[in-house]
């Protein structure tokens, strides 16, 4: 009940009450700027809860996916490579430090060049963005193995592939979920960049189309929306971290 009470109920009245005092606030606005949240909501219900919902969030949803899953991809591939050969860290540490600095955002341009405007480009873009956060987790992770267990397996000449499969992740599933969820809004940045600047459809092409006709209450309702979808995302992100690192950790043990 305790836990009901401080994972549901209250973040739920913190949210009714911040929304309470957005809805008084902005009531006698006159902005055009910042519309008054009761145009916004209207919006909302105009724009997303109807038709326009699948051919405007669906194509967005998709290339996030597709991103996030090439990523995670090659994020854990590489990092397991790297993570697992602790004498290529001098190699390959400038590098990853150097892609790691750079702003996500500024891999646009170069992409638009050699991909085009479609979607390969965008979906190209989410998972060059979110690759690094998942890759140096996974090094993190791998490396964390205690080294007694690691050279414990090593005397009893188990396999590389069954030490990585019963002893390097489980230990390294925790840290690979934590990238996991640090790359999501990244890759959701990303998205709405791309679309912004390149698509005829998704949510970013949305807000161009807002914003650049100065339809404010729709935009700030497409937000609202990717607040949303967000909240909803990294939900159940943390429900399968939790169940992952559950089911490895029984291994682990095991």
């Amino acid at each position: 009940m305790k836990r009901l009470m401080y994972g549901v109920v209250v973040p739920s009245l913190v949210t009714l009450a911040v929304a309470g005092l957005w809805w008084v606030l902005s009531a006698s606005s006159t902005s055009l700027f910042f519309p008054p949240l009761r145009d916004i909501l209207s919006a909302f219900a105009t724009n997303w809860l109807s038709a326009d919902f699948a051919s405007m969030v669906l194509p967005s949803l998709w290339r996030v996916g597709l991103g996030m899953l090439i990523g995670i991809v090659a994020g854990v591939g590489v990092g397991a490579a790297i993570g697992s050969v602790r004498r290529a860290e001098p190699y390959v540490k400038p590098q990853l430090e150097f892609m790691r600095a750079l702003p996500p955002i500024l891999i646009l341009p170069p992409m638009i060049l050699v991909l085009g405007t479609g979607d390969g480009m965008k979906i190209g873009v989410i998972a060059a963005s979110a690759v690094w956060p998942i890759l140096l987790a996974t090094v993190d992770g791998v490396r964390s193995l205690e080294p007694v267990r690691d050279d414990m397996g090593r005397v009893f000449g188990l396999p590389w592939r069954a030490r990585f499969r019963w002893m390097i992740l489980p230990t390294a599933v925790p840290h690979i979920w934590s990238g996991v969820r640090a790359a999501l809004p990244i890759a959701f940045v990303v998205m709405v960049a791309s679309e912004y600047y390149s698509s005829v459809n998704g949510i970013g092409y949305f807000v161009s189309q807002t914003s650049t006709s100065f339809r404010l209450a729709d935009m700030w309702s497409a937000v609202v929306l990717l607040g949303l979808i967000g909240v909803v995302l990294n939900t159940l992100v943390a429900v399968a971290g939790r169940r992952l690192d559950k089911k490895f950790g029984e291994n682990a043990h095991d």
